[in-house]
């Protein structure tokens, strides 16, 4: 039985529409019969739903040759925010070409983002450590639709991969905010999470592009502005949000094939991160605190650097599309909101509306807590010792 926790909440019938949902995914994959109503049913061509990208995504990030062009004039407002203390792995960017080719080698076209999960191929897993020695991290190659990719976390390399269990934090808005959760730093928002997760074999923390270890930096401390970042994905049909869930996707398969046992979890925009990466990527557990509420589906209140053009996202809104995907998902599921959170998420644990859409499902757990826009470190470790149980 799912463990229960801090259920103050009012709770509210659902239905499930697994039926509707069922006759979307036959329609996706050519399904159904020829709509004659006779019952007949008519061949239709088989669609490779992992078809490569290759041509499409050459043609749309191919450039023109520049003359004579001033980076340092175009680039001086181009960084706008501080780079993580220590480890960069990233060469000093300098000229247009350089941040041009900065957003082409993460590019990912956002159509087909519902089935990414099953169009990955893991090509192999890497320890990467910093020159001091002072930070570990784990390069996953893998390829999507006909390109090599690769996805980082800090975290250690098993030797063997033998079972056990394992979990991938997927850090929420802000600049480098990876390492501030591996190095616990005092008053960080994520502070908690590590300790939430003591009883889990092996930790990752996503290290997402420009931030922390990868960011796109000056050489001088400073590392790239979105606003050179998110419109350029989103103008040619891709997105950087669906970049970096991917790369989430691309991990967290990685940790199943290496791992007995697997847990997602976020916060915040982390949370939203975990939650559309588990649904695809099934892990044992997954945690979303304060990272969704059905109250999206009637305003949104974001930024560009927020998720964004994440195709199926919005449809996660609607009551009965969650509730389904919920219940069709093989994973454990935790949800959280705290009562001295804000805005959305506070409405949220006053109301239990979301709560009372899911709590009927048999494999989710809800916690309303008293804190804030935080980890619930004690439900999160109780949630999960009974979820990763043998």
């Amino acid at each position: 039985m799912p463990v229960r926790i801090d259920r103050s909440i009012w709770r509210q019938p659902t239905l499930l529409a697994l039926g509707g949902l069922l006759a979307l995914l036959l329609q996706a994959c050519g399904g159904g019969d020829d709509g004659s109503g006779g019952g007949n049913t008519v061949a239709t061509p088989v669609v490779d739903l992992c078809a490569s990208q290759v041509a499409l995504r050459t043609s749309l990030l191919a450039t023109n040759p520049l003359v004579a062009i001033d980076d340092a004039a175009i680039l001086q407002y181009g960084f706008d925010a501080t780079t993580a203390p220590g480890w960069l792995m990233q060469p000093a960017i300098s000229r247009v070409a350089d941040v041009q080719a900065a957003n082409a080698g993460i590019f990912m076209l956002a159509d087909g983002f519902e089935r990414a999960y099953d169009c990955i191929r893991i090509d192999g897993a890497t320890r990467v450590d910093a020159p001091d020695g002072s930070r570990q991290s784990v390069r996953v190659d893998f390829s999507y639709r006909g390109t090599a990719h690769a996805a980082w976390a800090y975290g250690n390399l098993p030797g063997t991969c033998t079972g056990g269990s394992a979990a991938l934090v997927i850090p929420g808005s802000g600049d480098n905010q990876g390492s501030a959760i591996v190095d616990r730093q005092p008053g960080n928002y994520h502070l908690g999470v590590l300790d939430a997760l003591a009883g889990v074999g092996s930790s990752y923390v996503l290290i997402k592009p420009n931030e922390d270890a990868l960011a796109w930096h000056n050489g001088q401390g400073a590392k790239l502005s979105g606003n050179m970042i998110w419109n350029y994905h989103v103008n040619r049909g891709g997105s950087y949000s669906v970049s970096y869930l991917v790369q989430a996707m691309a991990f967290t398969k990685w940790m199943k094939s290496c791992f007995s046992r697997t847990v997602v979890a976020g916060l915040s925009q982390g949370g939203a991160a975990a939650m559309l990466t588990a649904l695809q990527a099934a892990p044992t557990a997954a945690v979303v605190a304060a990272g969704h509420s059905l109250l999206f589906d009637q305003l949104e209140y974001a930024g560009h650097s927020q998720l964004l053009s994440v195709p199926g996202y919005a449809a996660l809104a609607k009551r009965d599309t969650l509730v389904s995907a919920l219940g069709a998902s093989p994973t454990r599921w935790l949800f959280a909101w705290g009562r001295a959170d804000s805005d959305v998420y506070k409405v949220e644990s006053a109301t239990g509306y979301t709560a009372g859409a899911i709590d009927p499902l048999a494999n989710v757990d809800i916690s309303i807590h008293d804190g804030g826009h935080v980890f619930p470190v004690a439900a999160m470790q109780a949630f999960l010792q009974s979820a990763l149980s043998p």
